[in-house]
């Protein structure tokens, strides 16, 4: 599809009506996203106790591309493109510590800093070696959480989403202390489906679904109580349980656990959360594979120390019906949807707004579908997203 052609679908769309099935089928869409949407916006990475000591590196890959995170010496966490300068090599692989970065190819050698030390053959007198030196990335970090934005265009996240942070720290006030859950099965949230990230987005911002598609999920909450609110790029999720400790989905400790679920989305890609039961806080990215493919990784909080001797077996039966029965659920909705999407007879869906019935209300969908047709709509115009 030519930039002209998805122009043209943008300007047909109403707020009635869903974004247009080709945002989700074509791959020049896909391109356009990868090489814009997500390479402008800021993209969820790691835990900052992945990074600790000076030295620490934490390499990862974005949209086919590969950085590295650095803790410097003035104990600032630093992100570069994973690639020499001097020939394009990898200069790192996985996790480690390092007092310089030196290239295994030429060995040339950087501080971490990113600037050039070292370079068999170059004097450091030479007119311009002060100019070579590993291409940076932003990085910020949200309640413990490491952000990058590729670009270096984004705003301070602060700025990106304010009020943010602060919601999150009312949720649950002790994230700050809380530690990766490693051995737990990341509320069977990392996972590939085969759906465009928008599909699973959209399934993420409405509980329309939950009460026909999710029905252990469905007796334990109450839907029609849930409520969403919206922000200028993000939106906010109140979802409270019926408080009943015996559950078709998993037990809730009544003085231990988290009761109310609270949810996140960060525009374009990012959701978080404290889901029902034991204490937690997870973070999810979807990254585009193909249009109809994604990636979602996701990593999952807890607190240091167990809150109760039965938090463990209660959390291994979260992580057991999260993994088995409602990832697979949505994934189940999520790939019929993308199937849909191409079939000659959609080209595009409807809106339930009901604003004062959020259990069904798609409204926070279409807030997304606001916020990604003025994306597109200022890219191809050539004014960028702000």
């Amino acid at each position: 599809m030519k930039k002209n052609a998805i122009l043209q679908v943008h300007v047909k769309r109403n707020r009635d009506h869903t974004l247009g099935a080709q945002f989700y089928l074509d791959p020049a869409v896909m391109d356009l996203e990868k090489q814009d949407l997500f390479h402008a916006t800021w993209q969820f990475v790691c835990h900052v106790s992945d990074i600790r000591d000076t030295g620490d590196f934490f390499t990862f890959t974005l949209h086919g591309e590969e950085y590295f995170l650095v803790l410097n010496g003035e104990e600032t966490l630093c992100g570069y493109a994973n690639v020499c300068p001097h020939r394009g090599h990898r200069l790192v692989d996985g996790t480690g510590n390092k007092r310089v970065i030196t290239c295994p190819y030429h060995a040339w050698t950087f501080d971490l800093n990113g600037a050039l030390r070292g370079a068999r053959g170059l004097s450091r007198r030479e007119k311009g070696f002060d100019q070579i030196g590993l291409s940076s990335i932003a990085v910020d970090v949200l309640a413990g959480l490491v952000f990058v934005n590729t670009s270096n265009t984004a705003p301070p996240l602060r700025e990106f989403a304010p009020g943010l942070e602060g919601q999150i720290f009312n949720a649950c006030p002790n994230i700050l202390d809380y530690v990766p859950n490693r051995d737990g099965a990341e509320f069977g949230h990392t996972y590939i489906c085969d759906a465009n990230w928008k599909v699973m987005i959209d399934n993420y911002l409405e509980c329309y679904h939950c009460q026909m598609a999710h029905p252990d999920f469905n007796e334990m909450m109450a839907i029609p109580d849930s409520a969403f609110t919206l922000f200028p790029t993000f939106t906010y999720q109140n979802a409270p349980t019926k408080r009943r400790s015996d559950n078709l989905a998993f037990p809730l400790d009544l003085d231990h656990d988290v009761l109310v679920g609270e949810f996140w989305w960060l525009f374009p890609n990012i959701t978080l959360g404290r889901f029902p039961g034991t204490q937690n806080f997870y973070i999810s990215r979807f990254d585009p594979v193909t249009p109809s493919r994604t990636s979602r990784y996701t990593l999952s909080l807890k607190p240091a120390d167990d809150t109760d001797p039965a938090a463990p077996e209660r959390d291994r039966l979260r992580s057991v019906w999260t993994r088995d029965v409602v990832a697979k659920e949505d994934q189940a909705l999520c790939q019929s949807v993308q199937c849909g999407m191409s079939h000659r007879s959609f080209h595009q869906g409807w809106y339930v707004s009901d604003l004062n019935d959020h259990g069904i209300s798609e409204h926070a969908m279409r807030h997304f579908h606001d916020l990604y047709e003025t994306w597109i709509a200022e890219t191809l115009e050539g004014t960028g997203f702000t």
